[in-house]
């Protein structure tokens, strides 16, 4: 793989589904990381499937800063940060520790 930025999208990729597979949780990588969803249909959006969701993988070497700081703000014990840009919806980021508690939570990680 010649582009290092397609490289490391996908090792960030491998290593999402890795880590959720070896929870139990159903995850993979979407064929070409979606780029074919035109053709192929939206069951081949996104970059990973983990456990039916559809997940988009961006990493950046710091373009994320400011999310990383407002977590880590009071002592770094907010579990997920809420973000809403004007005429947008909200988003919410959190830390995969949380995400696996919710999973548990859900039943989708036994144990």
């Amino acid at each position: 793989m010649p582009n290092r930025n397609k490289q490391r999208g996908y090792e960030l990729e491998a290593e999402t589904v890795k880590h959720w597979q070896s929870l139990g949780v159903e995850a993979k990588r979407v064929f070409a990381s979606g780029a074919h969803k035109a053709h192929l249909g939206d069951e081949h959006a996104g970059d990973l499937m983990i456990a039916g969701f559809c997940v988009e993988a961006k990493r950046k070497k710091s373009g994320f800063k400011f999310l990383y700081d407002a977590l880590a703000q009071d002592d770094g014990i907010s579990d997920m940060l809420v973000l809403k840009q004007d005429r947008h919806a909200r988003l919410y980021v959190l830390r995969e520790e949380t995400l696996e508690a919710l999973f548990r939570q859900a039943g989708v990680i036994r144990g």
